[in-house]
């Protein structure tokens, strides 16, 4: 399986999406979906280590992270190369109207379910949700899973500025200088180098106080790992690793599932010193391996329509897939018990994913692009003529 060219060289059926991300996507929420599933399985059964190792959903959400570093990173280089900067405003207004309108559906659904007496829920819970940061606070049970969500928010808010100043304003437009890119770096790698010691020093403390740190706040890596392939792509010191790495194209997935294995044996002890950052290295790699072979069997796999719609709905599968997956919905359920139990619990998930994308994400993309169209207008006309 040979490199085919660059992504900017590679032809696909839609040119405004990265080949590959939206099967790596669909891979990433069913790895999700498997876990919670079994995780509820095993409270009446027993479940082999084969198939945690198998089935890793942690490992599937720093997939998600990784995807989110690499793609909105690529966006804003993107724009940098057409206009000569990045309009934060911009960015923000299309982050707010991406992710914030099925988010909010489904806290409101989760807190008209509390209000209704199906479970509890305090101030703090959906505050923390709604508000983004959910990965140090708050519990519970239909909202734990935000914990995610709050890390992707926290990421937007930071390393945008930080591209901004890195790169400053382009005299040409064009390609950002490697001075430049090795510059924007230099906060990618150290939240990299930095993030395994104090995350093992805080699990070895033993206090319960540090735990939603290390575990919420130092998974930041993951994203940054996305963050620095997409800013050293082309150039001569990611090439050669890259090329080193994938010379054997099967070495980084083999590399992920050793990491699963050792993870799974050994927990902490692996993940939090060199296994966190030993299992994104090799994402971060085989991501970018995915997104230049889409002719390959397995581009042509993550490419098949299939897993680019589950893709597609990933963002709302993986809101609204712990109300049908957690042991807790019975009394949700009660009138109908076989709809939070597998496999039909399953079919609600992509059924209501269904709708929140089509009444949900896409009319708000739409009201996104009208407004954006009309600052547009507004800064053009703003523009004195000469």
């Amino acid at each position: 399986m040979a490199d085919s060219p660059a992504p900017s060289a590679v032809q696909t059926a839609n040119p405004h999406r990265i080949p590959s991300l939206d099967g790596l996507r669909a891979v990433s929420i069913l790895l999700v979906l498997v876990l919670h599933t079994t995780q509820r399985y095993s409270l009446t059964h027993h479940v082999p280590m084969f198939w945690g190792v198998l089935f890793n959903g942690g490992y599937g959400v720093f997939i998600f992270f990784e995807i989110s570093g690499f793609l909105i990173t690529s966006l804003l280089l993107k724009e940098y190369e057409k206009r000569g900067s990045i309009s934060l405003t911009g960015f923000y207004i299309r982050r707010v109207f991406r992710i914030l309108p099925p988010l909010y559906v489904y806290i409101g659904v989760v807190v008209a379910l509390a209000a209704a007496g199906f479970f509890r829920l305090t101030v703090l819970d959906v505050a923390s949700a709604a508000f983004f940061f959910r990965n140090i606070a708050g519990s519970g049970w239909p909202l734990e899973h935000l914990w995610s969500v709050t890390i992707e928010e926290q990421f937007y808010l930071v390393w945008p500025w930080i591209l901004v100043l890195a790169l400053g304003t382009a005299l040409t437009l064009g390609t950002p200088s490697e001075r430049n890119r090795y510059r924007a770096c230099i906060f990618p790698v150290l939240v990299i180098l930095l993030s395994p010691p104090i995350r093992f020093l805080l699990y070895c403390t033993g206090n319960p106080a540090f735990v939603p740190i290390y575990r919420g706040v130092f998974r930041f890596d993951f994203i940054m790992f996305g963050c620095l392939v997409a800013m050293l792509q082309n150039t001569p010191r990611l090439e050669s690793v890259y090329r080193a790495c994938t010379r054997i194209w099967w070495l980084p997935p083999l590399v992920i599932a050793v990491c699963s294995f050792l993870s799974t044996r050994f927990g902490n002890y692996f993940d939090l010193t060199i296994g966190f950052t030993t299992n994104g290295f090799a994402i971060a790699i085989f991501l970018l391996w995915c997104t230049r072979n889409p002719a390959s069997i397995v581009g042509r796999i993550l490419n098949s329509w299939p897993l680019v719609k589950i893709g597609v709905l990933s963002y709302s599968i993986y809101l609204w897939q712990t109300l049908f997956l957690h042991h807790n919905n019975e009394r949700i359920f009660a009138f109908a018990p076989f709809l939070g139990r597998f496999p039909t619990n399953w079919l609600c998930i992509f059924l209501v994913a269904f709708a929140s994308y089509n009444l949900v994400e896409q009319p708000a993309l739409r009201l996104r692009d009208l407004l954006m169209r009309k600052i547009h207008v507004y800064r053009q006309n703003r523009i004195p003529q000469l």
